[in-house]
C-alpha cells in the first residue's frame, strides 16, 4: 500500500499527477474547486515559526526546534529539528494559521522516534486536539518510540531512488540534498532551479512517499543553526 509501484504512493496519497484525493487528502490542504489561494511573506512565516515554537514548549519538547518553514498554496510546511540539528518531525499549518498539526504520510506512519508505530502517538482518538486550538488530530501528546537502529538506506541511495522516481514521472526534475528524519528521508525537489515538490524515501526500504497535499511553492525560510 505504501510502495512506489503503483498508481499510488502511499495511502494517504492521491494518484500521481491526477485529480484523485487519496484516502486522507482533502483534510490536509488537498487543492479543492473551493481552496482559496494565498500567498506568504517573510512575516507569515516568522508567525508560523513563533506558533510552531510555542507548541513546542508547551508540549514539552525541550531541545526541538523549527528548522525551517515553507509555504505553500494550501499549507505551511515546518520542518522540527532536535539539538543535535537532526531532522525529528514534521508539521503543516493552515495557510491562515488555523490550525497546526502533524504532516500526514511518511511523518506519521514512516518516523521511528516520534511517529505512530509502536502504539505511540500522535494522538489520533479523542482528546481535545493534540495541537490545540481544536487541532484536526485529536488526543495528548505523542510519546516517543525506539528507534529502529541506523537506516539501511543511505543518503546517496535515497537520492537515487528519488531521483529515478522523479525520471520516470516528472522528466527534468531534480531531488537536492534530502533532510533526514527518523526512518526516512524528504526531498523538495525541484525543476529549473525552483522547488516544485516534496517526496520522501524510506530509509530501511526505499520505498517512495509523493506528497500530494501542499500545492504550489510560494516561499521558504532556513531557520536551522
Amino acid at each position: 500500500m505504501m510502495g512506489s509501484g503503483s498508481g499510488y504512493d502511499g495511502m494517504m496519497g492521491s494518484y500521481r499527477g491526477g485529480s484523485g484525493q487519496g484516502m486522507m487528502g482533502g483534510a490536509y490542504g488537498a487543492p479543492t474547486p473551493s481552496s482559496p489561494a494565498r500567498s506568504a511573506s517573510a512575516r507569515d512565516l516568522n508567525t508560523v515559526r513563533e506558533r510552531a515554537n510555542a507548541w513546542l514548549r508547551a508540549g514539552g519538547f525541550d531541545g526541538l526546534e523549527v528548522a525551517e518553514v515553507m509555504a505553500f498554496t494550501r499549507n505551511d510546511y515546518v520542518a522540527i529539528e532536535d539539538a543535535s540539528g537532526h531532522g525529528a518531525f514534521e508539521l503543516i499549518s493552515g495557510p491562515r494559521g488555523e490550525w497546526l498539526m502533524p504532516e500526514p504520510g511518511p511523518n506519521m506512519i514512516w518516523n521511528t522516534r516520534y511517529g505512530m508505530m509502536g502504539g505511540s502517538g500522535w494522538g489520533m482518538m479523542g482528546g481535545s486536539g493534540m495541537m490545540g486550538g481544536g487541532g484536526m488530530m485529536g488526543g495528548g501528546p505523542f510519546r516517543v518510540v525506539t528507534a529502529n537502529g541506523a537506516m539501511s538506506v543511505s543518503t546517496s541511495q535515497a537520492s537515487q531512488t528519488a531521483q529515478a522516481w522523479l525520471d520516470r514521472r516528472f522528466s527534468g526534475d531534480s531531488t537536492g540534498t534530502p533532510d533526514a528524519f527518523y526512518g526516512y528521508y524528504t526531498f523538495h525537489f525541484e525543476k529549473n532551479g525552483q522547488i516544485a515538490g516534496m517526496l520522501s524515501v524510506n530509509g530501511y526500504s526505499g520505498q517512495v512517499w509523493y506528497h500530494t497535499w501542499h500545492g504550489g511553492f510560494i516561499q521558504a525560510r532556513d531557520f536551522g543553526a
